[in-house]
C-alpha cells in the first residue's frame, strides 16, 4: 500500500507544473492535522484567489485547483487524477505495510507457503 508523504517544497513544485504559481513566500501551505492532506493557497495574476488540494480519495491521489474572485462566485475548478509512479519519483509517496498485511505474512511463512 501507499501513502501521501508531501512537504512544502515538493506539493509547491507538484502544483507548479499545473499552474503558474507566485514566489513561494507569496503562497500559504498549509498541514491538514492528523491527515496526510495539504493545500496551497495563493492570488494569481489576475486577482483570482486560488486554492490547490492534494489528497487521496478511494485510494487514488487527486490534486484539486480551485479559483474564485474574493467572496464572489467559483470562476474555476478542475480535478488531476495524478500518477503514482509519478508521485513516486518526486518523493511524495511511500509504500508501507499495514499491520495485518504483516500478520498474514507470518502466518504463511509459518505454514511454509510463501
Amino acid at each position: 500500500m501507499f501513502r501521501l508523504k508531501a512537504n512544502k517544497t515538493s506539493l509547491y513544485k507538484l502544483v507548479g507544473a499545473y499552474e503558474d504559481l507566485p514566489p513561494m513566500r507569496r503562497v500559504t501551505i498549509t498541514k491538514a492535522p492528523r491527515t496526510p492532506d495539504w493545500w496551497l493557497e495563493w492570488t494569481d495574476g489576475g486577482g483570482l484567489w486560488c486554492k490547490a488540494f492534494f489528497s487521496t480519495c478511494m485510494g487514488k491521489p487527486l490534486l484539486s485547483i480551485e479559483k474564485k474572485e474574493f467572496d464572489g462566485p467559483q470562476v474555476y475548478r478542475v480535478v488531476h487524477d495524478l500518477d503514482t509512479k509519478d508521485l513516486l519519483e518526486r518523493g511524495m509517496v511511500e509504500e508501507f505495510t499495514t499491520a495485518a498485511e504483516r500478520r498474514r505474512a507470518e502466518r504463511r511463512a509459518a505454514c511454509g507457503t510463501v
